[in-house]
């Protein structure tokens, strides 16, 4: 009653109205409501997880009460954490001996009624229940000498470490955290660790997957299943700490993080974290000139560009001093793959300009200054145009727009063959010495059309071809006497009997697969002719053998069936249908078997 003016206490975690309580107690002991909140409540636990809107309310509301303005525990945000559910006072009993000794009492310690912790990390000895309910602490006093209730827990040596470790972050926040910053501060020292060690993006996307896995393979499954944290091995509950809302997250969760981050909560709080490296999706400046008639090109010579993120992904223009071109890239493109493939030009360049110019003034052909400037031929006629070298109408013609839902006005066959047999006669007119290529390459659409829909106008109105034309009559001998010379051969030759095919005579003339083409095409009817009656089954190609290997065996007086299916190497199965060829091939030219009776029964 004298302290609180009624009958009842405050709460253990986030108590209230400590103006009052400060009031009644004596200045000169130095008893402030600030040195009761940083030295006897969580707050400086929870001050760094805190935003600063709500962290400064729960401040107010504990030096001054309520007043109407909603609950302490829903502001501080431990509504939603499930911050602590123990239900009974704790405490080390060495702490309490070491207490006794020393002031003749002992007293509660806000670390040990903190929810995982398992260890005093002074004593590295268990934390030990009582039976005192901690929703009996605003009605009742209890001195800090009782029999504990054992509740034992057995850890793996490698388990109590980091228990230990977790306990001494606890400590090194209750003893510190009121010096530290909100959470946008702790915010901050987040996107330097992350960035720097690889879990988030420049463009500040974590790689929530990999930094999870990260963290359950730097704890292990055993330890973080004791904090309710190991969520399948990905650690799903780093996805709410690092989202920077007007919320509170459990500060048991942010010490793990933060020892994964920085060895210990001290190093992350008090060490000066470097900023990491400046991120550079287009590599280390300079950057390539991509002007063809650039002093520079392909070299280093753009030394700033203006790097912006757009839908995600990073964009950036590059501009050329010494000649003026501008172009554009996007997504991430490395150094090394920026000195070739395409690139979005916004502007060539004066020195482009310039050059271009020059070569339509001399009369160098479309074609050739299109490969001078290394741009296509579109672009060669588009500006030719603007500088007035060459007539509008022959602007590259685009299809009209036409709206959706609408479909386009049929023009008619007679009016479209009109306007493009005019179209190809001008392009003529223009390149009166080029080749058809170099005429396609200039207006393909109009080439395309007319080879389709006007063939024979197209071939009477077109450059002839300087292509010498073949007498096929003429090659149709020459690819027979190949042929004949190439068969004699493969016959003739040395050794085990090679299978005649058009394969192995194309190979043999030197001919190749225009052999195939060729006879495909009908216009060696000789060569086709005496190759079907040449080129052998696989059957024929397999009683060839079977006589040349007889003949062998003869000569060298090895004849018999053994060595016979030896020497021709054919398949059991495939032998047996050929038995009665070798069986008359043998008796023909002299059988290697003992006997008349052994020779009757060879090939049953």
């Amino acid at each position: 009653m004298e302290l609180w003016d009624r009958i009842l206490g405050k709460g253990l975690l986030f108590p209230t109205g400590l103006e009052t309580l400060a009031a009644k107690i004596p200045r000169n002991v130095n008893l402030t409501a600030e040195r009761f909140i940083a030295e006897n409540t969580v707050f400086p636990l929870f001050k760094p997880f805190i935003p600063q809107n709500r962290g400064e309310i729960v401040l107010d509301i504990m030096k001054n009460g309520e007043n109407g303005r909603g609950n302490i525990f829903s502001i501080a945000g431990l509504a939603w954490t499930k911050f602590s559910n123990l239900k009974y006072l704790r405490y080390c009993e060495q702490c309490v001996s070491s207490d006794i000794s020393i002031y003749g009492e002992a007293y509660w310690r806000r670390l040990h009624q903190l929810p995982r912790i398992y260890l005093c990390p002074e004593h590295r000895t268990p934390i030990l229940e009582t039976d005192i309910l901690i929703s009996s602490l605003s009605h009742e006093y209890h001195p800090a000498v009782c029999a504990a209730i054992h509740r034992n827990h057995t850890f793996t040596p490698d388990i109590v470490e980091k228990l230990l470790m977790f306990s001494r972050d606890a400590q090194w926040l209750l003893q510190h955290g009121n010096e530290l910053g909100y959470y946008e501060k702790t915010n901050e020292i987040y996107d330097i660790l992350l960035k720097t060690k690889g879990f988030r993006d420049w463009n500040g996307k974590t790689k929530n997957k990999k930094l999870g896995m990260a963290v359950a393979d730097f704890y292990g499954k055993d330890f973080l299943d004791l904090f309710d944290a190991y969520d399948s091995g990905v650690c799903q509950w780093i996805l709410k700490l690092l989202q920077l809302k007007d919320k509170v997250n459990n500060p048991v969760y942010h010490l793990l993080l933060i020892r994964f981050l920085a060895g210990s909560a001290e190093m992350f709080f008090q060490n000066n974290h470097e900023t990491p490296p400046e991120y550079l999706p287009f590599g280390v400046p300079p950057y390539p000139c991509r002007n063809a008639v650039c002093d520079y090109y392909l070299k280093d010579v753009i030394e700033y560009i203006d790097i912006q993120r757009i839908n995600g992904e990073p964009k950036s223009i590059f501009i050329c001093s010494h000649c003026g071109m501008i172009y554009k890239r996007g997504k991430n493109t490395s150094k090394e793959k920026q000195y070739s493939g395409q690139i979005d030009i916004v502007d060539y360049g004066w020195k482009w300009h310039e050059m271009l110019k020059n070569l339509l003034a001399s009369k160098t052909s479309v074609n050739r200054t299109a490969g001078i400037l290394k741009c296509d031929t579109r672009t060669v006629v588009k500006f030719g145009i603007k500088l007035g070298i060459f007539p509008p109408e022959q602007y590259p013609k685009h299809r009209p727009y036409i709206p959706k839902g609408r479909s386009p006005e049929k023009i008619p066959f007679a009016e479209q063959r009109k306007h493009y047999r005019q179209r190809w006669k001008l392009i003529i007119s223009e390149y009166p010495g080029a080749t058809r290529s170099e005429l396609l390459l200039i207006d393909s659409k109009c080439y395309s059309w007319l080879q389709v829909n006007d063939k024979d106008w197209f071939g009477n109105n077109s450059p002839k071809s300087r292509k010498s034309s073949v007498n096929w009559s003429e090659r149709d001998d020459e690819y027979l006497e190949l042929v004949t010379n190439a068969i004699d051969e493969i016959k003739g030759g040395l050794g085990r009997p090679k299978q005649i095919t058009i394969s192995a005579i194309a190979k043999k003339t030197g001919i190749g697969g225009k052999l195939y083409e060729r006879l495909d095409s009908g216009r060696l009817p000789k060569t086709q002719s005496f190759l079907n009656e040449n080129v052998e089954t696989l059957e024929q190609w397999r009683k060839r053998k079977i006589l040349w290997s007889v003949h062998t065996l003869l000569e060298q007086g090895r004849l018999n069936l053994k060595n016979l299916k030896i020497a021709v190497s054919i398949p059991n199965v495939e032998f047996k249908t050929l038995q009665d060829f070798a069986a008359e091939c043998m008796g023909k030219y002299g059988a290697g078997t003992n006997s008349a009776h052994e020779r009757q029964h060879t090939f049953k």
